[in-house]
């Protein structure tokens, strides 16, 4: 096993048998194409289909740079992406939904980012120049506007988009952020960039392709309640000095 990669890829999943192996091949098919040294971490929330199966054989296709960790129960997405970037060797570190919403091809534009000095670049649907491919829906594409709404009211008044699943680190950024990171649900990524902002990192939205995928694990009632408690609990931890450096 290496102990150094140009680029790290931390892909979280549950559930997603239908579809890994066809993700893991377009990001292995891209870094090639290439000739980046990088590594993919495939991290298995606790699936009950065959994803577990369909993982194994795809990391089992290559041991050098392909890297599988498995959480005995569902942990929570937030737990997941944690366990993988902590994982991470990569000097720069990334990670993205299994679904692929946003082409594994515009890294370039992170990377890029990462190289002018930002410490993290932000995948964003909410900017002028990004571009919704598929639309989720009026219902979930109005409590999404919400939702960004509260963030930017309680903790991050310069993010349009928290929630977009492709976020790029620099190696020295992801371990310290991820390390002090606490909500292991849906509502990690603001958190994330909060501890960011605590801590002075340089961060970047940056404008993406967006197709919607409808397999989405995200429950609009369910899960939306949870992460809006989620962020009053940032709210209270940053009170109490919880990110403070």
């Amino acid at each position: 096993m290496k102990d150094k990669y140009s680029v790290s890829v931390v892909i979280p999943v549950y559930n997603e048998e239908k579809r890994i192996r066809d993700t893991a091949a377009e990001i292995r098919r891209y870094f090639g194409s290439r000739g980046l040294s990088y590594e993919m971490i495939v991290v298995d929330d606790g699936s009950n289909d065959g994803s577990l199966a369909a993982i194994k054989e795809v990391c089992g296709a290559d041991a050098e740079n392909l890297h599988f960790l498995h959480n005995g129960k569902n942990m929570g997405k937030g737990f997941s992406v944690k366990r993988g970037m902590m994982f991470a060797r990569g000097d720069i570190v990334m990670f993205t939904d299994a679904d692929l919403s946003v082409p594994i091809s515009e890294f370039e534009n992170f990377e890029k980012a990462i190289g002018d000095g930002y410490d993290m670049a932000i995948g964003s649907r909410g900017l002028k120049d990004s571009k919704k491919l598929v639309s989720q829906g009026f219902l979930r594409d109005r409590l999404g506007k919400m939702f960004g709404g509260i963030v930017r009211l309680l903790l991050l008044p310069d993010i349009a988009d928290s929630q977009c699943g492709f976020k790029v680190f620099t190696k020295e950024a992801a371990h310290t952020l991820f390390f002090w990171q606490t909500i292991y649900g849906f509502g990690f990524d603001p958190e994330i960039l909060y501890i960011a902002k605590k801590h002075n990192y340089r961060y970047v939205e940056i404008p993406v392709t967006w197709t919607n995928s409808f397999d989405s694990k995200l429950k609009v009632y369910k899960d939306g309640f949870i992460i809006g408690f989620e962020l009053f609990k940032i709210k209270i931890k940053s009170m109490l000095g919880h990110y403070s450096v």
